[in-house]
């Protein structure tokens, strides 16, 4: 197994075409391609150790990175010991099962002169401008090239272009973040941190859950050339009362993370609960100077300063539609996160939570004060029965030039792909 770098395909790839056709944009970094099965009726039906992915390059036709994960329901990955329905038959491509590469590892456009040597052509898979990755079955070549590295016992997550550290009984406590060129000191973020709270059968009577109380067990786990995903189950009682069971997956990418959150909410405990709110933020460590945007912000960025001085921009009301967040320290280093609902939760009341204040102890903390902290409050439970959001953390060098608002728009955009049979 080789860790990819990412960094070095990059940079050679923005600079120059592949073969004169191939071209990649700055924010391709760390993007990654994902098909559902239904979107590739050729390759339905058929067992997933007969199918692989390949690009062209110099004459013929070389294996890339891939990575085919099974789905449950609730856009979950499939693990056995989850409690969700694996949506399709295991060990066949169908259903909504994913297959996913990396953007940069796409390759020319075939020619009549290059031929397949062994195995079946599927599908032609058009990327970026005028980049492809090829479907093959029954071909026995593999990359060995992994772009995660990530070892659950322990923690620790390395890619070519980040490193994450978690205590390992705890995956929402994080204890270290480091980018690749990173100018600060020590790591970049304090930590993770996420809290329930509500009034029980009062308002006034406000319990509070947060990362120490909030122990997930981890009930499945996968590790990929592509992503590592971690199935999380946290039973969250509140005064005595069972409230929920809160499923989590973590997903770690080349360049970016992912936690979808899952959670049934029976009608007797919507009813015996008042005012609940569930809040994700991302603590910074000393980003003193850095810059804050939000789609309400865009072009006026408030500045970290340590000082509780932002009134205008604190609490202020987000839309699902347009809720990025996104932060650049000034020092090689900036943050987008964004958060996603399906449709029925669209219209849930959501606010920005931002805290910039350098004597605030707010648990769980390794260092003194909010310098920021940032993220999401959800208030209310939403009509549904079912909690559903995916909290994206991309995380990159800078902004690349780009203004605040097409940065975010372009950074978190998913790749068009065109799917075409030979």
């Amino acid at each position: 197994m080789k860790l990819r770098s990412l960094a070095a395909v990059l940079l050679m790839a923005s600079a120059v075409p592949v073969q004169g056709e191939c071209l990649f944009d700055p924010l391709d970094q760390g993007r990654v391609v994902k098909l559902s099965a239904s979107q590739l009726p050729a390759a339905s039906g058929i067992p997933l150790e007969e199918l692989s992915v390949m690009r062209v390059e110099q004459g013929g036709f070389v294996p890339v990175a891939f990575q085919i994960d099974e789905m449950a329901a609730k856009g979950m990955v499939w693990f056995e010991q989850s409690g969700f329905d694996l949506q399709g038959q295991a060990g066949l491509f169908d259903a909504s099962d994913e297959l996913m590469m990396m953007l940069t590892d796409a390759g020319p456009a075939s020619v009549p002169s290059v031929s397949l040597p062994e195995g079946e052509l599927l599908a032609d898979l058009q990327v970026a401008q005028d980049c492809h990755f090829y479907l093959i079955r029954n071909n026995p070549e593999r990359s060995e090239n992994f772009y995660v590295s990530h070892d659950i016992e322990a923690g620790r997550t390395r890619t070519a272009l980040y490193r994450l550290d978690a205590e390992p009984d705890n995956e929402l406590n994080w204890r270290y973040l480091s980018y690749q060129g990173y100018q600060g000191d020590g790591s970049i973020i304090d930590t993770l941190k996420m809290r329930m709270s509500a009034g029980v059968l009062s308002r006034f009577t406000r319990m509070t859950l947060d990362n120490y109380n909030l122990r997930p067990r981890l009930v499945g786990s996968t590790t990929g050339p592509i992503r590592s995903v971690m199935h999380l189950r946290t039973k969250v009682v509140l005064a005595g009362i069972p409230v929920m069971t809160l499923q989590v997956q973590a997903m770690r990418y080349a360049a970016h993370y992912e936690a979808h959150t899952y959670a049934k909410i029976p009608d007797l405990y919507r009813a015996t609960l008042k005012d609940p709110e569930v809040s994700v933020t991302v603590d910074g460590n000393n980003q003193l100077g850095a810059h804050v945007y939000t789609a309400a912000f865009h072009d006026k960025p408030i500045v970290v300063d340590g000082q509780v001085n932002e009134p205008e921009f604190v609490n202020q009301p987000l839309t699902m539609e347009e809720n990025w967040i996104l932060f650049d320290s000034g020092k090689q280093f900036a943050l987008l996160t964004e958060l996603t609902v399906p449709a029925e939760l669209m219209q849930t009341p959501l606010a920005l939570i931002y805290q910039d204040d350098a004597n605030l102890r707010v648990e769980p903390e390794q260092f003194t004060g909010q310098l920021p902290n940032l993220g999401y409050l959800l208030k209310g439970w939403p009509e549904p029965e079912e909690l559903r959001f995916t909290v994206s953390l991309y995380f990159d060098s800078g902004m690349h030039g780009f203004e605040a608002a097409d940065y975010a728009r372009q950074r978190s955009a998913t790749e068009d792909v065109k799917v075409s049979v030979p």
